[in-house]
């Protein structure tokens, strides 16, 4: 076996935990649990087969934490929410233990991000405040990226509708649900919980100043904006008691804001990084197409680096790794204690062990259907078949209340 990449195949303490090494699956939304958010067999072998791969961590996809206030982004999201539920991630927990690998679920709520049919009927998102996202739901791209995959406009578009500022007792009630979803997590085995403050979803439109127009306790300066999130997961450690792990996710990006920044960048991340240092967390986790990247004009410290000095907390850093020394620079450059990996894993599942071996490698080998629904393109996130009549503006599916 190559020691070629030492610091990246050395053990890491976690909080109660010893990782085997410094690589973790990245959480990856599949869209591929049964309609009523139940995990499926096929997820247990799927988060199995590259928890064997030689991964010391395994992030899951982001999972609803009830059926209420909107927490349902999308369809097929895995939910943790009803004892079904609990039974079908018993599975995919037994899978990944099974290879000496921790196993964190990644709890989110989607906030103003959600699909509409996801919503109950006459049901407004809810947000940090009363805004509306510029996105629109899955099938949305530019002309020219219809043009290069040979479609022809104009596709089908539903925007995001409008959301309504977030109460006091939302904010208290989802906090809750994250913290009912996490003891629930428990029973099913995970030995964490990542709480998704990232990529466009609620806790990020608290975090990101550019969306958080509030003037109460919850908005207006760093400490502020995280508050929301901090009290999550103060509520989920007092579910899951001092052992379990909890990860906070953060981004500059989001789902309907690629390439997004922080206003005053790395003076905003060093904020907050400080904000979060006395939180109830293990570990903070990056999220970015290119962990070097802070977007800062008068700084090249990356984002994830400043965080981390500012916060004192363990990092994992995903984006921009696909190779070994990738793994390694991370970690030499002070800059993460652990990586996610998303890409290279859909892949090639044994693509730590792949590395660690100096073994060559074909990036060619990829099966989508252990990416997403068979019929569905996971870069674009849309079904590839999808005709003017398969769509449904007028959201006869939606959910109505009994």
């Amino acid at each position: 076996m190559s020691d070629r990449f030492p610091k990246s195949f050395s053990p890491l303490k976690l909080g109660a935990f010893t990782l085997k090494n410094r690589i973790a699956m990245a959480p990856l939304t599949r869209q591929t649990s049964e309609d009523d958010g139940t995990p499926t067999d096929e997820m247990a072998a799927y988060y199995g087969r590259r928890a064997r791969g030689g991964l010391a961590m395994v992030i899951t996809e982001g999972t609803y934490t009830n059926d209420e206030l909107g927490s349902v982004a999308y369809l097929n999201q895995p939910g943790c929410g009803t004892p079904r539920h609990v039974a079908g991630w018993k599975k995919s927990v037994k899978a990944i233990h099974d290879q000496d690998t921790v196993a964190i679920l990644q709890l989110m709520h989607g906030g103003r991000v959600s699909d509409p049919r996801c919503l109950y009927e006459g049901e407004q998102p809810v947000s940090a405040s009363a805004t509306q996202s510029s996105g629109a739901v899955l099938y949305t791209d530019t002309d020219a990226e219809m043009h290069d995959r040979g479609l022809q406009p104009p596709w089908p578009k539903v925007t995001f509708p409008p959301a309504r500022e977030a109460t006091k007792a939302d904010i208290r009630g989802i906090a809750e649900g994250f913290a009912e979803a996490a003891a629930r997590g428990v029973e099913a085995g995970f030995d964490g919980f990542e709480i998704h403050g990232a990529n466009g979803y609620l806790y990020y439109q608290f975090i990101d100043p550019t969306q958080n127009l509030r003037t109460d306790e919850y908005g207006g300066t760093a400490e502020n904006n995280v508050r929301a999130a901090v009290e999550a997961c103060q509520l989920v450690r007092e579910a899951i008691g001092p052992d379990k792990l909890i990860i906070l996710r953060l981004s500059q990006d989001g789902v309907d804001a690629f390439g997004g920044a922080w206003p005053d960048g790395v003076r905003y991340a060093e904020a907050v990084g400080k904000a979060l240092a006395k939180a109830p967390i293990d570990a903070l986790h990056w999220s970015s197409f290119d962990w070097r990247d802070n977007r800062d004009p008068n700084s090249d410290v990356p984002m994830p680096k400043v965080l981390k000095e500012a916060s004192g907390l363990p990092m994992i850093v995903n984006g921009g790794v696909t190779e070994g020394a990738d793994v390694e620079e991370v970690i030499t450059s002070g800059a993460g204690d652990l990586v996610a990996v998303g890409r290279p894993l859909f892949a090639h599942p044994d693509w730590p062990h792949i590395i660690r071996s100096g073994e060559t490698y074909n990036w060619t080998e990829f099966d989508r259907k252990y990416v997403i629904k068979p019929s569905y393109d996971y870069t674009y996130g849309y079904p590839l078949d999808l005709k003017k009549s398969d769509w449904d503006p007028d959201f006869s599916k939606r959910k109505s209340r009994k």
